[in-house]
């Protein structure tokens, strides 16, 4: 099956979303109050920390406009690491609802410009990610919808846009019934002869990456489409995810998304998320 990349590009055309990429830039300087990944965070007068890691915070204002997201205020995502405790979650699953105490997510619409910095304090024996440290740059984007191969042969598609099969499903037909060369074509996915081209398919439309907004990244499968009440969460917040950019031979690392409900995140309510984990070990 050779399948020919400006072809898929063209069809996904619809799917289009904006998004802000997020790059760790561990030597740029970042206080309580920036946006950054680990390390001290903003927490109020007479707050209490959560008993968790500390993954990234997110100054909006620091943030290009995104449409949907405030234009200001702080959000910040902290994740259960302890060994014992994530393995009892993950028994369960791969999908969490913030109720389940695994992840929380804080947002804070107002933060003083002189503010103390609160230390993120790690249990001993913790699950352990190669998570980053230090500041943030943001470069806004838009995406295609996140396209990954199924068991079947076909394609998977992120949740909400399976219109799309109707336009890639000739593609796909018309690559399976080509002749097969042998030649290596630039642009051009040799999916049933060579690991390359499937890992470099893979990297080129899943999407990977820190982010706010756009489409999230699939390993093995749409897992809203496992509850129906996950359904409903529609709306990719924010995408913590350890796999090397652009790396096409290591897309086995940890991948969080966290996602909201439109009618949610247009309220400003961030009481109500859904945490999606992938993990390829």
């Amino acid at each position: 099956m050779r399948l020919e990349r400006e072809k898929i590009i063209a069809a996904c055309q619809p799917s289009l979303l904006p998004c802000v990429h997020i790059t760790p830039e561990p030597g740029k300087a970042a206080g309580p109050a920036d946006s950054k990944f680990g390390g001290t965070f903003y927490l109020p007068a007479g707050a209490e920390a959560p008993e968790m890691e500390f993954l990234a915070q997110i100054n909006l204002a620091q943030v290009p406009p995104l449409e949907g997201f405030p234009d200001r205020g702080l959000l910040q995502f902290f994740l259960c690491t302890e060994e014992e405790k994530f393995e009892s979650f993950y028994e369960d699953g791969c999908t969490w609802k913030q109720d389940a105490g695994f992840f929380q997510v804080r947002y804070y619409s107002e933060v003083p410009e002189d503010v103390p910095a609160c230390e993120n304090t790690v249990p001993e024996a913790r699950w352990r990610i190669d998570s980053p440290e230090g500041g943030m740059e943001f470069e806004p984007a838009e995406e295609i919808a996140t396209l990954s191969m199924a068991e079947d042969g076909g394609f998977a598609i992120d949740l909400g846009f399976e219109f799309l099969e109707d336009a890639l499903t000739p593609i796909f037909q018309a690559a399976g019934e080509e002749d097969e060369d042998g030649e290596e074509e630039e642009g051009v996915y040799d999916l049933e002869n060579s690991y390359e081209d499937t890992d470099q398919f893979f990297c080129d439309f899943g999407n990977w990456g820190f982010k706010l907004g756009g489409h999230p990244s699939l390993r093995q499968g749409e897992f809203r489409l496992d509850g129906e009440d996950l359904s409903d969460y529609t709306k990719l917040l924010f995408q913590y995810d350890l796999t090397p950019p652009d790396d096409a031979s290591d897309l086995e690392m940890d991948t969080f998304c966290f996602f909201i409900k439109p009618e949610d995140l247009k309220a400003r309510r961030f009481d109500d998320i859904l945490m999606v984990h992938h993990n390829c070990y």
